[in-house]
């Protein structure tokens, strides 16, 4: 499995990762925050990096690979590096409740379908949109930080 921290990959100047390669090529893939070069412990702001960086890729290989797309994203973020720890990171039967419940009420969602209010969610919401989450089917306390 290869882990993919795109915020440190801007940070650091290491580099685009060439996702689409390694997709190409079967590889599993895990989104991270990369907390020590990077800039922020949202998956959901490494996502649309990861996005992003894989656009500028897109475009360095003359449009050669494709960039990632949200539902990508999104996978690599959830069941892809889920699939690390074992039954995480999906909600089929078999797989631990992990899950976090998203107010997007002051998103200006009108006439979004769900998979819009979640793309909006992923681009411009954060923890203040989090209004509850759960790990292994427990419901957690806000985190600290």
């Amino acid at each position: 499995m290869a882990v993919h921290c795109p915020a440190s990959n801007f940070n650091v100047g290491s580099g685009a990762m060439p996702i689409r390669k390694l997709i190409d090529n079967n590889i599993r893939l895990a989104l991270g925050s990369d907390i020590s070069g990077g800039h922020t412990l949202s998956i959901f702001k490494a996502m649309v990096s990861a996005i992003q960086l894989s656009k500028l890729y897109w475009v360095n290989s003359g449009k050669k690979y494709n960039f990632l797309s949200l539902s990508e994203a999104f996978y690599i973020a959830t069941k892809s590096g889920g699939s690390f720890f074992g039954k995480v990171g999906s909600f089929e039967e078999g797989y631990d409740f992990d899950a976090l419940i998203i107010d997007d009420s002051d998103l200006n969602h009108d006439n979004y379908s769900i998979l819009e209010r979640l793309e909006r969610f992923i681009y411009v919401g954060d923890d203040r949109n989090i209004i509850h989450r759960y790990v292994c089917g427990k419901l957690i306390e806000e985190p600290n930080i």
